[in-house]
Parts: C-alpha cells; sequence; structure tokens
C-alpha cells in the first residue's frame, strides 16, 4: 500500500473514533496523516470512499475470521456458565482490541445507512447462519430457558457488555477491575439465561 494511502487511512481511523465521522474534516485528516489534501482525493474520491475504506475490510474478512474462530471456542465451552463467561470475555477483548474501529463503526451504524447496509450484509451473510448457530451452541447446554431466543441472547449479553465499556471509559469510579466485574457479569447474565 502507498505510504500516503496508509498515512491517510491511520489517521482517519484516529479522527474519526476520536471526534466522529461528522466532526472529522478531510483537512484534518491531512493534517493527522502528514500529507496533502490531494493525496486523500487521489487515493478516496469522497471523505465516504475513506471512512468505507477503514471499515469494509474489518467488517468483511475481520469479522468474518474471528466470528468464526469465535464459535469453534464458544462451541467447546461444556456448560452454560463456561459459555457466558468466554463469550463476555472474548468480545470485550475483542472490543477493547479494536476499540478505534468498532467505535467509528458503531457511531456510523446510527447514522449512516450504508454502514448499516454493510453491517446487515455481515450479519445476514449467506453462508452463516449467525442467530441460528449462537442459539443451537446455546441449547446444546441444556440450561437455557425456553423462552430465550438468539436475539434475546445478543441483547442480554452485548447489553451488558456495552454498559460495563461505556463504565470503564467515563465512569470508572463503578470499575473494579476486568476480572473481577467481568466474571460478576458473566454470573448476572447467567442467571437470567438459565432454567
Amino acid at each position: 500500500m502507498p505510504k500516503g494511502k496508509k498515512a491517510a487511512l491511520v489517521a482517519a481511523m484516529e479522527l474519526f473514533s476520536e471526534d466522529g465521522f461528522d466532526g472529522t474534516s478531510t483537512v484534518d485528516v491531512a493534517k493527522r496523516a502528514g500529507i496533502s489534501q490531494a493525496t486523500i482525493f487521489k487515493y478516496f474520491h469522497t471523505k465516504q470512499d475513506l471512512m468505507l475504506a477503514i471499515v469494509r475490510p474489518v467488517m468483511e474478512h475481520f469479522f468474518p475470521k474471528y466470528r468464526d474462530e469465535f464459535f469453534a471456542d464458544l462451541g467447546k465451552q461444556k456448560s452454560l456458565s463456561e459459555m457466558v463467561h468466554f463469550f463476555v470475555t472474548d468480545r470485550y477483548a475483542f472490543i477493547r482490541g479494536n476499540e478505534e474501529v468498532v467505535k467509528i463503526i458503531a457511531m456510523e451504524m446510527m447514522t449512516n445507512a450504508d454502514m448499516r447496509a454493510l453491517f446487515g450484509k455481515v450479519v445476514r451473510g449467506n453462508d452463516f447462519d449467525f442467530l441460528g448457530e449462537l442459539l443451537r451452541i446455546f441449547r446444546d447446554t441444556g440450561e437455557l430457558r425456553d423462552d430465550i431466543d438468539a436475539a434475546g441472547i445478543v441483547r442480554i449479553i452485548g447489553g451488558q457488555v456495552v454498559v460495563y465499556l461505556i463504565q470503564s471509559n467515563f465512569a470508572p469510579v463503578l470499575v473494579h477491575g476486568d476480572e473481577q466485574d467481568l466474571q460478576i457479569i458473566s454470573e448476572q447474565i447467567v442467571r437470567t439465561l438459565k432454567k
């Protein structure tokens, strides 16, 4: 990848995650990258193209790769408690390890139809039934409540992890440490999901 293109991508990823897509100009990106604004437009015709160049590879390649690894490891867990703890700690580590891109995707999904369509394409991919497989794995434990569906599992676990991320970033006084807090969160989720 040409040096100017890579510099633009890195600078844009940092700025989009800090200030949001709308709060970042191509002038800001050029300045942070140490390149001209013309260089940005040479590689990316619009700011939207620049943003999609950051998130599209992650969503189309990185997410499916990690999705497959995640499901393989999730399936190795034997009990509902093990499964929930794995899910919580693995997804938390994934988000922490990819915070900038995850933040961009989350912010843009609220306002950007192209981003929502791209995310929907990844989640509903023809090659993998994400929700069906998730429900099957959880049901295989024999411990999951009958009235919980796959979307419920995602909301219950995802909601807890997202709130914890918000607390750790914006209200650290509520946080006691990742290991301890993630264990407590896992136990709370198990009590919600278990028969």
